[in-house]
């Protein structure tokens, strides 16, 4: 698939249809691979309840005409070869009979249809009655509402009491000695409720424990100068534009079993389900290929989803090509949601403003089927103190599994939470405690890094966990370009303003600011750079297209070295699994502790990541291919390589008085010659790039990468060039011995803008700035695309969604009831985008690679909802702490109106 061409082209394809997604392949699509052209159809079956037995699935009381042709049940799933799990954490993927649901819209079952019209009335009867699934007697006890578990579990969460055995992240940071107590100069810290105590190493830590009661202590004072906040935030459904949907087909000749689908992480999809089909045990399954397609948007919601299980399975059963494609219905039963949260702080600081410690408590709620509940609970923790220096912080957060519908990583990986009770805590404080502008409160106590000014490495403000802050960070720029921002400015003048205009219209102005990580800590990247005969670049990525732009990216970053228009293939796996494995095999990369395995895709690697390993690519083809293809074709055997490159322009070698010599040449003589035209690399970055030099034909090549192989093509068995000396892995751990758990991060912020109408019942925003600090924008069009997109979910999340609470046990919701920001809630915003400027040295600082773009795509949104509970409270004149809002989705019934919100 090619270029969606510009942003705004890209737009217009989606609207009109022209855009083509996974949802619209169908199994004549794929004939050229040798698959039948015939397709199948299949349906989930999904228990209703989580407080009765499911007794099993009774096709007698539909009509004989639509009852399945295939059906698979828990009992088709022998152990071995099968293992009926879709995680680590033994969910089964189809509840046997007999056995109560793990969560609400569980699969019980996966019927195939043979044809269309078949499938489509039965599927109507399937989806609307529950009919053949049945279930023993009801208990009669009605559990509590997901707001009454959460409250309870956030009030026994403080007393550090859970239910369970959940996932858990605690920070403990004291920054007020040399060498403190940190993460970075401890290691990682857990809380053992058997013997009440922290844990390092297996080992009661006394000094975590002294420390957390230090903090709890401090902030206990009588007079102590101090807040205590208290949100709450609600599930959420990705509501992406494309339902789930996909093609398999199981060819038994070769026992390959085939999958055409959009997806998040198709390099972590193909082991799991291989997985799910016990492997080399399987009778018919010998590998698995997944073709990754193009998908209508991501946003986390399709990051370790089990709806490929689901297809591999109905494939395997099936007697041919089949579809599995959920209904938007389906969707909201059965796909990944956001973690719902309920997060309690302390903030105590001196009278000059200045933050002395925070403490924070925090609950997510997930669902039993594990997906990526773990790191999401680590990127909140990281996050609750945002981008400001605290001396002393005790921070611990545990994510409690309960029978909800599932949840996963969805845009913003925890932050949003926490950034909703930190930014309105502080706003709280700074006017209410302080008396002060609650933007100067911020810069008085914001972080820098090493690279802003003077600072330098040793002396740069720490994250959370005690890393120092070595590579750029815009926080600052961020809070000083809003303070000084008309909006902000004349914020009171606006308020007066439409207070005066006597229709019971009120008007506010908030702000908030994030620091928001990007990339996964260890982030191990496959690229691969092909020049064809006729001139035609073509880029080979792991990453894919969600619509933010990664394939039109990854190609502006070829053409930026190589001077051509290139065409990205994306989603790519069997390449780079090849690779993967000869890699693996010489064992170099094990030996530094370089990572090799291969990450999910999101809107906030492309920009850094992905794009540093293809421009490295292209440097290692211009290099060590084209420019002695160069000398060949001039008959200059002496030429230098800073000569050549000096001379390289627009895609040819253009020296002075010498006819040009473009790329469609150089290509034609490394294939008359039978030369390699492809470039294969890996990058892996942990606190910095990984580096290796290679020596080609007696030629060495600095790279900042750690491995490149030469090849005609992709599809090819590379032989990974060898390195000359070891490879140099970057300095990945503090002196606790553990992996630093980010170290980079874009700040971002927004001025919002918001009218109260109580008269009729609405809360909009009317005004937004967003403040980004994204680096140089790589392509301009897809990050204001970005920003737009950002905050219209923002204002989305925190005015409207709401997911009905029988979610999840059948299908009963869709966008009639799943309340979206619509057309008119967004167009009318006047809206303003400011790009803070990175530095000279780029995000890395001077001595590393020149990378000058940043992830932000989640950091987008993230300031939204804060900066509109900010806005709101100013727009109520800050009377009292009930102006700022302490919940999501912000209701009226819940403001301190004038006059009960009658004018």
């Amino acid at each position: 698939m090619g270029s969606d061409g510009d942003a705004a082209d890209g737009r217009m394809r989606r609207v009109t249809g022209e855009k083509v997604f996974a949802s619209d392949f169908r199994p004549v699509d794929m004939a050229a691979m040798g698959w039948p052209t015939d397709c199948r159809h299949a349906l989930l079956l999904r228990s209703r309840h989580v407080d009765r037995i499911f007794t099993g699935v009774d096709f007698a009381r539909l009509p004989v005409e639509l009852q399945p042709d295939v059906v698979v049940t828990a009992a088709d799933l022998p152990q071995p070869p099968y293992s009926n799990r879709v995680s680590a954490d033994n969910v089964q993927a189809l509840l046997p009979a007999g056995e109560k649901a793990d969560y609400l819209g569980q699969p019980v079952a996966i019927v195939v249809y043979g044809d269309f019209v078949r499938f489509r009335r039965a599927a109507q009867e399937l989806r609307e009655g529950a009919a053949p699934v049945t279930y023993g007697p009801a208990t009669g006890v009605l559990p509590p509402t997901e707001e009454q578990l959460i409250t309870q579990d956030l009030e026994a969460w403080t007393q550090r009491s859970f239910t369970g055995t959940p996932r858990q992240a605690h920070y403990l940071l004291d920054a007020t000695v040399p060498n403190g107590y940190s993460h970075w100069n401890r290691g990682r810290v857990t809380y053992d409720a058997t013997q009440s105590t922290f844990v390092r190493n297996g080992q009661p830590d006394t000094d975590a424990e002294h420390l957390f009661s230090a903090i709890e202590g401090d902030m206990a004072q009588p007079g102590a100068l101090g807040a205590v906040t208290t949100t709450f935030t609600q599930q959420t459904d990705p509501a992406f534009l494309e339902p789930e949907a996909g093609l398999a087909w199981l060819d038994h000749s070769s026992g390959t079993l085939h999958l055409v689908l959009g997806t998040q992480s198709p390099h972590g999809d193909v082991p799991d389900i291989q997985t799910l089909l016990g492997r080399a045990a399987h009778p018919s399954v010998r590998s698995v290929r997944l073709w990754s397609k193009d998908c209508g948007g991501g946003f986390g919601g399709r990051d370790k989803s089990p709806f490929p299980y689901y297809l591999a399975l109905a494939a395997v059963f099936a007697p041919g090509p089949v579809r599995l494609a959920y209904d938007r219905r389906e969707q909201f039963q059965g796909g990944l949601k956001r973690h719902a949260s309920g997060v309690r702080s302390w903030l105590r600081a001196d009278p000059d403003g200045r933050i002395r410690a925070m403490r924070s408590f925090i609950v997510l709620h997930g669902g039993v089927e594990a997906n990526l509940n773990g790191p999401v609970l680590g990127l909140a923790a990281l996050h609750a103190t945002g981008p400001y220096r605290v001396p002393q912080a005790s921070v611990h957060a545990i994510v409690v599994e309960r029978a909800i519908p599932a949840v996963g990583s969805m845009r913003g990986f925890g932050i949003p939470q926490v950034a909703f009770n930190l930014e309105t805590a502080l706003d709280r404080f700074a006017v209410r405690g302080l008396g002060m502008d609650p933007l100067d409160f911020r810069l008085a106590n914001v972080v820098h890094s090493a690279t802003d000014g003077p600072t330098d490495a040793t002396d740069a403000d720490t994250d959370l966990a005690g890393t120092p802050l070595r590579f750029h960070v815009g926080a600052a720029a961020v809070c000083a370009a809003a303070r000084d921002h008309t909006l902000w400015q004349q914020r009171d003048e606006a308020r007066d303003r439409v207070a005066g205009r006597g229709d019971g219209t009120l008007y506010g102005v908030g702000f908030a600011c994030c620091m928001e990580a990007y990339g996964t800590s260890q982030d191990s990247v496959y690229t691969a750079v092909q020049v064809a005969g006729d001139g035609q670049v073509a880029v080979w990525g792991q990453s894919v297209e969600m619509g933010q732009g990664s394939r039109a990216a990854l190609e502006q970053a070829a053409h930026d070295v190589l001077g051509v228009p290139a065409v990205a293939r994306l989603g790519v796996v069997g390449p780079f699994e090849r690779f993967a494995q000869r890699l693996k095999e010489r064992g170099l990369h094990d030996q530094v502790k370089i990572s090799l395995s291969h990450g999910a895709s999101s809107a906030s690697k492309t920009a850094f990541f992905h794009v540093h390993v293809v421009r490295e690519a292209c440097r290692a083809l211009l290099r060590l291919r084209l420019l002695p293809a160069a000398r060949t074709l001039l008959n200059e055997p002496t030429l230098s390589d800073a000569d050549l490159l000096t001379a390289w322009h627009d895609g040819a070698v253009r020296l002075p008085g010498r006819p040009a010599v473009p790329l469609t040449a150089l290509a034609h003589e490394l294939v008359r010659t039978g030369s390699q035209t492809c470039v294969m690399a890996h990058g892996y970055f942990c606190n910095g790039w990984s580096q290796a030099t290679f020596q080609v034909d007696g030629m060495p090549h600095e790279a900042s990468v750690d491995a490149l192989a030469l090849v005609r093509s992709p599809d090819d068995d590379p032989v990974p060039l060898t390195p000359v000396g070891p490879l140099k892995a970057p300095v990945a751990r503090g002196p606790g011995g553990d992996v630093v758990p980010r170290s980079l991060y874009a700040a971002a912020g927004h001025l919002i803008g918001v009218e109260i109408v109580p008269g009729h019942g609405a809360i909009r925003v009317v005004d937004a700035v967003t403040f980004l600090d994204a680096g140089d924008p790589l392509l301009p069009a897809a990050l204001e695309g970005q920003v737009a997109g950002g905050l219209a979910m923002g204002i989305s999340h925190t005015l409207h969604e709401e997911l009905p609470p029988e979610t999840g046990a059948g299908p009963y919701v869709n966008f009639d009831r799943y309340r979206l920001a619509r057309y008119a809630d967004i167009t009318g915003i006047r809206r303003e985008t400011i790009l803070v400027p990175l530095p000279t040295a780029g995000v890395l600082g001077t001595g590393s690679p020149s990378l000058r773009h940043k992830g932000i795509g989640e950091a987008t949104m993230t300031t939204v909802a804060p900066a509109v509970a900010n806005a709101v409270a100013h727009a109520l004149g800050h009377g009292d702490d009930r102006c700022w809002p302490s919940r999501t989705p912000i209701r009226l019934a819940d403001l301190p109106l004038p006059d009960n919100g009658r004018s």
